[in-house]
């Protein structure tokens, strides 16, 4: 490789503090611009499917093509580096909007399920949809943020090439990890303030920065840096004034205009207000449904509590509502229980609750309670009151309570988040707990809750259980209908009356939910359904065997790409894993995202710089996979020693802890380059991301399958597998 024609990075200390200065604020902006697109995209694609993983998967792809068109440039790789960073600010905005253009068009909302316009979908129209889903999530790829990772692609390669011939291979990798992390603590910060438009704004002005800060030291014509600020800098100003995207990603498939919407922290949220209903949908999916002129509430399933409280032989005078979301229950009790009610609401989204503000018909009611802006599981952790009912209303439509996605903050339904719960019933009061449930499912759904309520520590003798009698289409995907789980603290609870509601008998042998199987409902339908889709489409087995052949003989017929893909396979299991411990942790599933990646990526940053030390030890290829079972092993302990704190010492003790694994990890991938001297590093890197985009995926089906210990084994083993190749090359 030839080297380049300004100074290089190992020559001058200048030099290399350019030189470093640049990759720092081009990672430092990728974070960003991948925060608010992943975000964008959960509201634009989510719809009634979980695509995280997929698109995490996406973006690490993109990346990883990017890494192979580097290997294509053999001369100096600053006119390369140059113009990259010319058209990165130029390209962010008008692809964000390719982003929502595209899907917003693809995706077909006629037969889409939930649509408050139009209702649950004819027979025979889920392929058509599940099609225009997979169409949109692969357009918005390849012809919206694709580009940008491509780009970043290959300016990184180019880096990590240039870097392992000037020896600066290990100081390379650390900025880019710790610019990395600072984007993602940066980002989840800003999500609390920020919408995605106002991020990738945020974004493109780093990028303009750092193109003034590098323009002489890459080389670039003066012309070009003048002419991309300019358009860059017009694109901004049209943004500014009109709003164009903020205006074009409002939803047009909701059939009436938006009375309200905002980007919550967690959510966006938008209301459509007609004159006898208010429908809140959040992420685009119908959150909940009021009935303006309705106080009796004679068809709601929520007025089951104050249904009981009327019945009880003891007065209930201090309530809790967990998931309180708008204000619903709040607005059901004070319509049904005339006494004076103590009500304490306790809400993860404050967005819902401003929502509620805007509507003064609703907030009258809703502001009568003291309303706690906080995760359910964490409130009941460190709360010292006692209530005569605690209340868990609907789960939130967005949650993975089940395998259909990744659990963020729903551990208020496992044995512990329900003992903790139940401990917080005075004698005599009572736990209420509303679910909804696939009726095809329906068996095995009782069986699980029964499971976990026994291991909660809860007696069958004070448990009664209900369903409603009806159900209504999901989708294309079965019949929902609501359960009702009725408990007595200290006696047996009474029947509820109600011609609506079915007795449902005790049913033993379930497989409980706890804290590292985080999964209420059994449904495995958004796997199954997309499966079956795949099976029925002969170009997409025809493409998946092409790509997976491709794979298995590129990693069979070298050792190197085999052990870096291992590397990046074991490195985002590993990083699941630091999620998945974040989200119980912490609750809050925007912060504990941002503290989790961003921490992980700063200790990576730290192995970094210190993997040539590492690498002269021969105990250090021993040490990795101990790390990362260490941590694996000893994080459960941590989370049940710390989870009753307070947040900040939460945060400091998961950070500290995170070191186990996350020095080792980041020592590896350096390591592992300057021991295959002779491969390219392009293709390296690009392996590295296959496996990273994989790891998601395999992550979500593990803990779908087996819970998270399975996730914490396939960690360990990577890397083991990985230290050994390489403590056998370099021995």
């Amino acid at each position: 490789m030839n080297t380049p024609a300004a100074p290089l990075p190992g020559t001058a200390i200048p030099g290399r503090r350019i030189y470093l200065t640049i990759l720092s604020l081009l990672a430092l902006s990728f974070m960003l611009f991948q925060i608010a697109v992943l975000r964008e995209l959960r509201f634009q694609l989510s719809t009634i499917f979980t695509l995280t993983p997929f698109l995490f998967s996406g973006v690490l792809v993109c990346i990883g093509l990017g890494s192979l068109a580097a290997g294509r440039v053999r001369s100096t790789s600053l006119p390369v580096l140059g113009w990259s960073t010319a058209l990165l600010p130029v390209l962010l905005l008008p692809l964000f909007g390719i982003v929502i253009v595209l899907a917003q068009g693809l995706i077909d909302h006629t037969t889409a399920a939930f649509s408050y316009a139009l209702g649950a979908p004819a027979p025979g129209t889920g392929d058509a949809y599940l099609r225009s889903v997979i169409l949109a999530f692969l357009a918005v790829a390849a012809l919206g943020y694709g580009p940008v990772f491509f780009l970043q692609g290959v300016i990184f390669a180019l880096y990590f090439r240039e870097g392992r011939q000037e020896g600066l291979l290990s100081n390379v990798y650390a900025v880019d990890l710790i610019a990395s992390g600072g984007g993602a603590l940066l980002g989840g910060l800003l999500n609390f303030f920020l919408t995605p438009v106002q991020l990738v704004l945020l974004a493109v002005a780093l990028l303009l920065v750092n193109l003034w800060i590098s323009f002489r030291y890459l080389a670039s014509p003066r012309a070009v840096v003048v002419t991309a600020s300019a358009i860059t800098l017009a694109f901004v100003a049209a943004e500014l004034a009109t709003g164009f995207l903020e205006q074009l990603e409002a939803p047009r498939w909701m059939g009436h205009p938006l009375a309200y919407s905002q980007w919550s922290r967690y959510r966006r949220i938008d209301v459509v207000d007609l004159p006898r209903e208010l429908a809140v949908f959040a992420d685009g999916l119908l959150f909940h449904e009021y009935r303006k002129q309705d106080v009796t509430h004679a068809r709601e399933p929520r007025a089951l509590p104050a249904r009981l409280m009327a019945g009880a032989d003891r007065e209930i005078r201090d309530v809790l509502v967990l998931g309180s979301g708008t204000g619903s229950d709040v607005r059901i009790l004070r319509h049904l229980i005339p006494r004076d009610l103590n009500i304490v609401a306790v809400e993860l989204d404050g967005g819902f609750v401003e929502t509620a503000r805007a509507f003064p018909w609703l907030w009258n009611y809703y502001r009568t309670a003291d309303i706690v802006v906080q995760e359910g599981r964490y409130f009941l952790e460190n709360t010292p009151d006692e209530f005569d009912m605690v209340i868990y209303a609907y789960i939130d439509p967005q949650s993975a309570i089940s395998n259909i996605g990744l659990p963020d903050a729903n551990f208020m339904y496992t044995d512990a988040g329900l003992r903790r719960a139940y401990g917080k019933v005075r004698p005599g009061g009572y736990l209420v707990i509303t679910r909804v449930f696939l009726v095809q499912e329906a068996e095995e759904f009782v069986r699980r809750l029964c499971a976990t309520l026994a291991a909660a520590g809860v007696p069958p003798s004070e448990v009664r259980l209900h369903r409603t009698r009806g159900s209504l289409a999901w989708g294309y995907y079965g019949e929902l209908s609501t359960i009702h789980a009725v408990v007595k603290k200290g006696g047996a609870p009474p029947v509820i009356p109600g011609a609506e509601l079915v007795p449902i008998a005790w049913v033993d042998g379930g497989r409980p939910t706890t804290d590292f199987f985080p999964l209420s409902m059994v449904t495995g339908i958004w796997f199954d359904t997309l499966v079956q889709f795949v099976r029925r489409s002969i170009p997409a087995l025809l493409l998946l065997g092409v790509l997976g052949a491709a794979l298995v003989v590129r990693t069979a017929t070298s050792l190197g790409h085999f052990n870096f893909f291992v590397l990046g396979f074991g490195s985002f299991l590993l990083e699941s894993l630091v999620l998945f411990n974040s989200f119980l942790l912490l609750g809050d599933p925007n912060l504990s995202a941002a503290v989790a990646v961003g921490v992980f990526l700063l200790w990576n940053g730290v192995g970094s710089l210190w993997s040539g030390r590492f690498e002269r030890s021969r105990w250090f290829y021993v040490a990795v996979p101990l790390a990362v079972g260490l941590y694996a092993a000893t994080a459960p302990i941590l989370n049940g020693q710390t989870i009753g704190l307070a947040l900040p010492a939460r945060t400091l003790a998961f950070s500290f802890h995170l070191a186990l694994g996350g020095v080792v990890a980041g020592a590896m991938f350096p390591a592992a380059l300057r021991s295959f001297r002779d491969e390219r590093v392009s293709s390296m890197f690009f392996i590295d991301l296959v496996g990273c985009a994989l790891g998601p995926v395999a992550f979500w089906l593990a803990l779908s399958a087996s819970g998270v210990w399975l996730v914490g084994f396939g960690a360990v083993l990577s890397y083991a597998i990985a230290a050994l190749i390489l403590a056998r090359r370099n021995a």
